[in-house]
């Protein structure tokens, strides 16, 4: 099995190495298939330990930061924990989102179903503001920027919006392909051991250009 239709290497030295997941891929193990190939154990054979900074749902796709030591992960935790790391994605999602906006409302835990809502009692603080890029007849590419990192924030405040992914087994209709219409395809951060700002992007990902395309 070849690492190469799970991810591609975009940097990596001593410390880090930043990849481009593809979707449908999960980060950690399954909590229901522990023999579905993860990024972690795949990254862990090459490099023979790392350590996972933060995650993209198995969904979804792009640009995933992992560290390659403790030193490193405790520098880059801290980062994320602070909301010094700054993230775009691309979302394709269902009819006409016609300006930019920016949602703040919160979010609740997790139900037996596995989604999160919206909860104005005991939700928690989520704020994600969301670009139109391109308008078609029935649906919409989006430049998106979370401003929290709340899980699902982005496929539940689209849903809240009544424009949800174009794909979302969750979120809309239910499907049997579990890959989402989402894509993590801006990251900057701090080097965690010297002082310089890492930017990296990626092209927009084959999956969302076939759903683009149809």
């Amino acid at each position: 099995m070849s690492s190469e239709q799970f991810f591609r290497t975009i940097y990596e030295d001593k410390d880090i190495v930043v990849i481009d997941k593809e979707h449908g891929v999960h980060v950690i193990e399954d909590r229901y298939d522990k023999n579905l190939p993860t990024i972690r154990g795949m990254l862990n054979s090459i490099y023979g330990k790392v350590f996972i900074v933060h995650r993209l749902d198995s969904g979804t796709g792009g640009l995933l930061v992992v560290a390659k030591n403790e030193n490193s992960h405790r520098a880059l935790s801290l980062q994320f924990e602070e909301g010094l790391v700054r993230k775009r994605y691309y979302a394709l999602v269902v009819g006409k989102f016609s300006y930019p906006l920016t949602c703040m409302l919160p979010i609740s835990k997790v139900n037996y179903h596995g989604r999160y809502k919206i909860n104005f009692k005991s939700g928690r603080r989520a704020i994600t503001s969301f670009y139109p890029i391109k308008i078609y007849d029935n649906k919409t590419l989006l430049d998106v920027v979370p401003l929290t990192g709340r899980s699902h924030q982005i496929r539940v405040h689209l849903k809240a919006l009544k424009h949800p992914l174009m794909n979302d087994f969750l979120y809309n209709v239910k499907t049997d392909d579990k890959r989402l219409t989402l894509q993590a395809y801006e990251l900057i951060f701090n080097h965690p051991t010297r002082n310089e700002e890492m930017v990296f992007r990626v092209d927009i990902s084959g999956y969302m250009k076939d759903w683009l395309s149809s």
